[in-house]
């Protein structure tokens, strides 16, 4: 069997939001696709994502064979454990969904700012490390039936709830380690391997693609942009590698447009994204001796300051103002920076507010994770959300508990 631990990562209390597991799975990729399915079937009322048409499912296959190999093992595997021929034209065996509510095919922008995230610059860092922080910020409620306006269906899970850190050790590619949740296959939210590549993604409500629809199955050709995260830390030692490695493959945005930070032990980092009306794949690297600051707008389009909308600062979770927020608060600090510096920046915009659409936040958003990487080290530090302890007087802020922080690495 390829799952050679699966714990929680704490003792859960009545109340905690966030139950996040650990499990470990090594070994080949179709026997970790078998295992995994299984045990996303069995225990996680896993259903796989049908296809519109057979077509796709065809092409799709052929797509793997050429261009991912590991995945199309690891697909084989997935069928096998729901009793499917490895040529099956219905469903989509390269993702293991969970805890997906009423999703829908629409072309709809969902219009949720939500995440953040930032690299300090190595070159003032105290010890010459590449220091990483990102917020997980998205709504602690039953996706997307509350979003909708829907009755969610009886003992429905909270999106997150059912937290996963993934750590890969494949018997051909990098290790990796994937924080993340409703997947099994690819959770999808951050991801450390053990070169020091570090992948993560943001809303990007700019973006080109379908919101609120299913992960898997419909009509989706190549991967999606969930798929990044394994495919570029098995795969990529540095961001330049990543680069070239997307540009060689159909990238499709599901369930949220969103845009990638990428960075990597020497302190090169890159945030990509697809244009919305040339389509092409844009990159965005950061500058020699500057921070690099990510919210949910198209870097490549509103680089800097100079060029935002205009700003109320009292809207505390808009885009642009979490921009201001972060240089503000950079500029107060003296380098030479320091690990506790990345969380300190990350805490400052940090998503829980008693009244979400003064802060122009989404309805019941929280900081559902946070987490903090040295490069240097192939580990990651994660903390989790476990719930709200009243309003913090005279502010719009929410006095939210988080877990402790727990570091996974190689």
């Amino acid at each position: 069997m390829s799952i050679i631990k699966n714990e929680p990562v704490y003792p859960f209390e009545d109340g905690d939001y966030c139950k996040p597991r650990h499990i470990v799975v090594k070994g080949g990729f179709e026997e970790i696709g078998y295992d995994l399915g299984t045990l996303a079937k069995n225990e996680y009322e896993c259903k796989l994502g049908v296809y519109e048409h057979p077509i796709y499912a065809a092409a799709r296959r052929e797509y793997l064979a050429r261009n991912w190999s590991p995945m199309l093992q690891r697909q084989n595997g997935v069928f096998r454990a729901f009793g499917l021929p490895e040529d099956d034209e219905t469903f989509d065996g390269t993702f293991l969904p969970f805890d997906w509510y009423d999703t829908k095919k629409s072309s709809g922008n969902l219009g949720m700012p939500t995440c953040s995230g930032l690299v300090l610059p190595c070159e003032n860092t105290d010890t010459g490390a590449t220091y990483v922080a990102r917020n997980f910020d998205m709504p602690a409620a039953i996706l997307w039936s509350e979003a909708f306006g829907k009755q969610p269906p009886q003992g429905a899970h909270h999106f997150n709830e059912r937290a996963i850190v993934l750590e890969t050790h494949p018997d051909d590619g990098f290790k990796s380690i994937i924080i993340g949740g409703n997947e099994l296959l690819c959770p999808w939210v951050d991801g450390i391997n053990e070169k020091g590549l570090y992948v993560t993604d943001f809303h990007d409500p700019a973006g080109v693609g379908s919101e609120g629809t299913s992960p898997s199955g419909l009509d989706i050709s190549g991967i999606s942009t969930m798929h990044l995260f394994l495919l570029l830390l098995e795969s990529c030692t540095t961001v330049e590698e990543a680069k070239v490695l997307m540009l060689t493959h159909r990238i499709m945005q599901t369930q949220m447009c969103t845009h990638f930070l990428i960075a990597d032990a020497s302190g090169n980092a890159t945030v990509f994204e697809i244009d919305k009306v040339s389509q092409s794949y844009v990159f965005t690297d950061r500058a020699a001796n500057e921070p690099l600051f990510v919210t949910n707008h198209p870097v490549h389009t509103y680089p800097t300051p100079d060029t935002y909308p205009d700003i109320d600062m009292g809207k505390e979770h808009n885009t642009f103002t979490r921009q201001v927020m972060l240089r503000e608060k950079y500029a107060e600090l003296s380098p030479p920076f320091t690990r506790e510096d990345a969380t300190a920046l990350a805490d400052a915009v940090r998503c829980s507010f008693v009244d979400d659409k003064k802060a122009e936040a989404a309805f019941k958003e929280r900081t559902l994770s946070n987490v903090v990487a040295d490069l240097s080290k192939p580990e990651i530090a994660v903390r989790w959300y476990l719930g709200d302890d009243g309003p913090i007087a005279g502010t719009n802020h929410m006095r939210d508990r988080m877990s402790g922080f727990y570091t996974f690495g190689f």
